[in-house]
């Protein structure tokens, strides 16, 4: 199955495919987090929790949880 995904967005950092189900994580580069169903094309959840560019998700393989990763940022007094 070949599918295209068009959107205005900003950079994709990471993608990650469940092992069962149609989904796909994406982490972009505004620190926002996406969950795609890639059979029917829709956005199905979208997470706003990094502050800076998401580097990396990763679906856990057996529990219903998911890691993401960004940059860290440390301020210096």
């Amino acid at each position: 199955m070949l599918t295209k995904f068009e959107t205005k967005s900003n950079r994709v950092k990471g993608l990650s495919f469940h092992s069962k189900r149609p989904w796909i994580l994406a982490s972009l580069h505004s620190g926002v987090i996406q969950l795609w169903d890639y059979r029917m094309g829709t956005l199905i959840d979208r997470f706003d929790e990094h502050d800076g560019p998401v580097r990396g998700v990763h679906f856990h393989q057996s529990q219903p949880l998911f890691v993401s990763g960004g940059l860290l940022r440390l301020n210096w007094l």
